[in-house]
C-alpha cells in the first residue's frame, strides 16, 4: 500500500513568507535587493552611445598634408578599391550585428522599463493589502 503524505499546511506557509518579507523589510534588505544597478538615466545613455556607433565604415577619408602623405593617401585609395570586395562584406555583416544588437537592448530597456512600473504597481498593492489586513 503506498502512503499518502501529509498534507500541507498552506496558511502556516504564507504565514511564514509574510514573516520573512516583514522582517526583511524592516532590516531594509528588499528596497536595498532591488535597487537598480544602472539609473534609467545611465541606461539611455549607454543605449544612445551604442545606437551613435553601430555603423562601422569602410570609407574613412583619407587626406594628405604633404606629398610623402598625400603619395600614400592614394596609394591607401588604390588598394581599398581592390580589396573592396573583400572588406565591403566583413563591413555589412558587421553592421548587420550591429544593428541586431541595437534592436535586442532597445527592447531590454523597455522590458526593464516595463517590470520597473509594475513592481511599483504590486509593491503598492502589498502596501495596500497589508493596511486593509490590519484594519
Amino acid at each position: 500500500m503506498a502512503e499518502h503524505p501529509a498534507p500541507i499546511d498552506v496558511g502556516a506557509i504564507l504565514a511564514e513568507i509574510r514573516d520573512g518579507i516583514r522582517q526583511r523589510r524592516a532590516n531594509g534588505l528588499i528596497d536595498q535587493a532591488n535597487e537598480p544597478q544602472l539609473s534609467d538615466v545611465d541606461l539611455k545613455r549607454l543605449l544612445a552611445e551604442v545606437e551613435a556607433t553601430r555603423v562601422v565604415s569602410v570609407h574613412w577619408p583619407l587626406h594628405g598634408e604633404t606629398l610623402p602623405q598625400k603619395v600614400i593617401a592614394t596609394l591607401n585609395k588604390v588598394v581599398r578599391r581592390y580589396l573592396r570586395w573583400y572588406i565591403n562584406p566583413i563591413a555589412e555583416q558587421q553592421n548587420a550585428a550591429n544593428d541586431a544588437i541595437v534592436r535586442t537592448l532597445h527592447g531590454l530597456v523597455t522590458t526593464i522599463d516595463e517590470q520597473r512600473a509594475e513592481i511599483a504597481l504590486l509593491r503598492a498593492r502589498v502596501v495596500e493589502l497589508e493596511r486593509e489586513r490590519q484594519a
